[in-house]
């Protein structure tokens, strides 16, 4: 991939301070009746079981290998650097036992020694995230200048190849008297996650708490379950590419802003702020958040909640309190709240037929989970047991068949990699299918790799499996049983029976949904070609990103697809060498979407960018009736095509 770092030019600034006025758009109550998301959503770090894994399962733990104690005297800055040195760009997890990790230096991910190790597939594991704390001493020299941020956390510089990169379940502490500190740098690319985890200043002071504004290409990658407390600005994001998604995040006591953007495509839902400050602050970029809530307090109420300079926002369904005014796009134009059922800044709200003038608002629902396993209390089956070898390159088919049959809920990969010549059949007891980061290889003779079928647990969670783009599907459906798949690299889906599937932090090939309901969350597709194609299905996403030509997602035979927060990297010509596709299609169906698009030149630009067909007539939208967004690229504030009560 090649980027380019690009700035807002001069000419879309001019043109947006020469218009006469901001359309403002508040959907009214008949409207979202008949489909609605629910109550603004409040983030609760709940007293998870703990997370633990069996011994030969290639976690590496930075107590028992490395000798750090977690005892909150001693410094283990060098015993988990070692750790992490020790496995750039390996698939491991870097373990991190119960414990307060005093360090006095920063933890920095591998750079390696081979071209194209650096910085990557690196995943940082805690086992609680209240119970594993990485703590920075206090008064630490190097982090006392507020005017050069210093992480506690750094995982890697630009480009964009920072792929898997992953934080979890654990609490970051900046100490005291480190006004220079940040509490995580993070970067991560295609598919990379922060997960359960609280980053915390412990006298308020530090810059940033989540900073991804040091480095451009930073993304597609997802933040989920985060509390940030503290810190001049609790979460920083800025240049233009790759997009990010964030989902129940929630910013207490910043000094600056609770979330300042300057330049990405930012999607949210479930926020919760309570601050003195504006809770959002966008200052260049698009930013799409639903579903939450903002508290002011203090000064803020002489602030605005939200606060943009740029007519790139879509909010949603959010509920403030104590300040001002709910939203402030100009100093002249401002939303007074307190709550916002629907709100667009922008050109226009475009459509091509009558339409509600306000966003689908499909049901939303939660991402479903099993209870994790204790392995020493409910053993897992591991595949190695019954007869798969990792990295040999022979067929572990019959082993991975017979560790499935074997009667555990959990069943697991140990790191490495391993081969199927043959399908397995996922059925009778199990409920979790795990890869401790492991590969697994499903060549193009074998349709598909896994096969989920009727059994005992109503919901299957597939996580933490890389496969091969050989064009071939990882995992087929055919039950009715709801599947979970996440923090997954180049698995691809097949999508046959009626279960309800819930994607979290993919990055995979086409993907057709055949009638089914999807909810997704952080959904990478980079395919040349015909991205996504809604048979008939609900599908729901909440961050997507895009990369090559080719149309993003066609809609047909009555489905229903609600976007928010799309980021098209167009970098090159569709299959046919021309960029002829629309970019979207909807035949007979019912959308509504946010996108920001961005062409640096690497494919011709779309002539097309909604193709819609209703009751027979089809109308396209052509590129000059779709507002200019930065990098030589386009973007849809709100596309609405649809009629009402399409909520499946």
């Amino acid at each position: 991939m090649v980027f380019r770092r690009q700035q807002r030019s001069l000419q879309r600034f001019l043109a947006l301070m020469l218009l006469a006025s901001l359309l403002f758009i508040a959907c009214c109550a008949g409207d979202l009746a008949t489909v609605t998301s629910g109550e603004p959503l409040a983030r609760k770090v709940a007293a998870s079981a703990p997370v633990t894994f069996p011994q030969d399962a290639g976690v590496v733990n930075v107590k028992t290998q490395y000798g750090a104690k977690g005892d909150g005297i001693t410094d283990d800055s060098a015993a988990i650097q070692a750790a992490l040195n020790a496995h750039p760009n390996a698939m491991r997890i870097i373990y991190l036992p119960r414990g307060t990790y005093l360090v006095s230096d920063t933890l920095t991910w591998p750079a390696g020694t081979r071209g194209g190790d650096d910085y990557k597939n690196v995943i940082l594991q805690g086992q609680s995230e209240q119970g594993t704390v990485i703590k920075l001493k206090d008064r630490s020299p190097g982090f006392t200048n507020v005017n050069k941020c210093k992480a506690v956390i750094f995982t890697g510089p630009a480009p964009a190849q920072r792929f898997g990169n992953s934080i979890r379940t654990l609490t970051v502490n900046t100490g005291s008297s480190n006004p220079g500190a940040c509490g995580i740098q993070f970067n991560a690319s295609n598919q990379g996650s922060l997960r359960q985890v609280t980053i915390r200043s412990g006298d308020g002071q530090g810059v940033n708490g989540l900073d991804m504004n040091f480095a451009d290409e930073i993304g597609p990658l997802l933040v989920k379950e985060v509390t940030v407390q503290g810190f001049q600005y609790g979460i920083r994001t800025g240049f233009n590419v790759n997009s990010q998604t964030f989902e129940h995040v929630v910013l207490e006591n910043q000094q600056i802003y609770g979330f300042y953007n300057t330049g990405q495509v930012i999607n949210v839902r479930g926020l919760t702020s309570k601050n003195a400050v504006p809770a959002i602050y966008n200052g260049g970029g698009r930013f799409t958040m639903v579903d939450s809530q903002l508290q002011g307090t203090g000064a803020a109420a002489n602030l605005p909640a939200i606060k943009s300079d740029y007519a790139d926002v879509m909010v949603r369904n959010v509920k403030t309190s104590g300040y001002r005014v709910a939203l402030q796009v100009s100093e002249a134009t401002t939303l007074p709240g307190p709550d916002i059922t629907e709100f667009v800044a922008g050109d226009l709200i475009l459509s091509q037929f009558p339409s509600p003038s306000c966003s689908l608002n499909l049901p939303i629902r939660e991402t479903p989970d099993v209870p994790w396993d204790d392995p020493d209390k409910t053993p897992w089956a591991n595949v190695v047991a019954y007869g798969a070898v990792p990295n040999d390159g022979q067929d572990d088919t019959a082993a991975i068949q017979a560790a499935i049959d074997a009667g555990r809920t959990t069943v697991y990969f140990p790191v490495g990699s391993y081969n199927l010549q043959g399908t397995v059949l996922i059925r009778h007891q199990v409920r979790r299918l795990i890869g401790t980061e492991a590969y697994i290889e499903v060549p193009k003779t074998v349709n598909p790799g896994f096969k989920i079928v009727d059994g005992q647990a109503p919901v299957v969670v597939f996580e933490r499996i890389r496969s091969w783009y050989f064009g071939t599907p990882t995992v087929e459906n055919v039950s009715s049983r709801t599947v979970v798949v996440r923090d997954a690299t180049d698995v691809a889906l097949k999508l046959t029976g009626p279960g309800d599937i819930y994607i979290e932090n993919l990055a995979t090939s086409a993907l057709t949904i055949n009638g089914q309901r999807v909810w997704a969350r952080q959904l990478n597709i980079e395919n040349l070609g015909t991205k996504i194609i809604n048979d008939g299905g609900q599908l729901w996403i909440l961050g997507l990103k895009t990369e090559r030509g080719g149309t993003l997602i066609e809609t047909h035979k009555g489905g229903v697809t609600e976007l928010l927060g799309g980021f098209a990297y167009t970098t090159t010509a569709a299959a046919d060498g021309q960029q002829n596709e629309p970019m979207l299609i909807n035949h007979e169906s019912n959308i509504s979407m946010t996108l920001g698009e961005i062409n640096f030149g690497g494919g011709p630009p779309y002539t097309i960018y909604v193709r819609e067909t209703r009751n027979g007539l089809t109308r396209d939208l052509l590129a000059e009736k779709v507002p200019i967004y930065v990098g030589g690229g386009r973007h849809l504030p709100l596309y609405v095509g649809y009629q009402k009560n399409q909520a499946k």
